[in-house]
């Protein structure tokens, strides 16, 4: 069996939902490294994260895992077990992006700074499609804010009519 598949079923999730999410955040690489925020490795590991696992920093991870394997078996194991059970690839994905937002509803927007930090992921749906390699219409808000003109102008249209 291997390590992935390992990893996958004790923390009960499909291989391919784990696959997937470290395809997105480090496409493989137990190295990776995000320049604007300082995550590092396989899922991407904030600094802050990293702390809270006993780690000086994220790229201490990376120092004492700097292999695929070993990087998953020990600090994304131990980290994603902490949110286990994972019910639906939301629940798992989320754990990683965003945790608070494991059980929001799919079209819930993220704070500015989340979405500040990640251009083109705003939703829930849209980090998920982002994860699974499907194209986020980019006219979320645009949509919104024509249905929200539309209202307006029916209601000042409306008022101007003669009762």
């Amino acid at each position: 069996m291997s390590i992935l598949q390992d990893v996958s079923k004790k923390l009960g999730v499909e291989p391919s939902w784990l696959w997937a999410l470290i395809q997105f955040e480090s496409a493989g690489n137990p190295a990776a490294r995000n320049k604007i925020t300082g995550a590092r490795g396989l899922i991407q590991f904030m600094p802050a994260t990293a702390r809270e696992l006993g780690y000086k920093n994220a790229d201490e991870i990376v120092e004492k895992y700097p292999t695929f394997e070993k990087q998953l078996e020990t600090p994304v194991y131990n980290y994603l077990k902490r949110y286990a059970p994972f019910p639906t690839k939301q629940s798992l994905y989320l754990s990683v992006f965003y945790p608070a937002a494991r059980k929001w509803t799919l079209g819930a927007f993220f704070p500015a700074l989340v979405i500040k930090q990640n251009p083109g992921i705003d939703t829930v749906q849209s980090y998920i499609n982002h994860v699974e390699g499907i194209k986020t219409p980019k006219k979320t808000i645009g949509i919104l804010s024509v249905g929200i003109i539309g209202i307006i102008a029916y209601m000042l249209f409306k008022s101007i009519l003669p009762k």
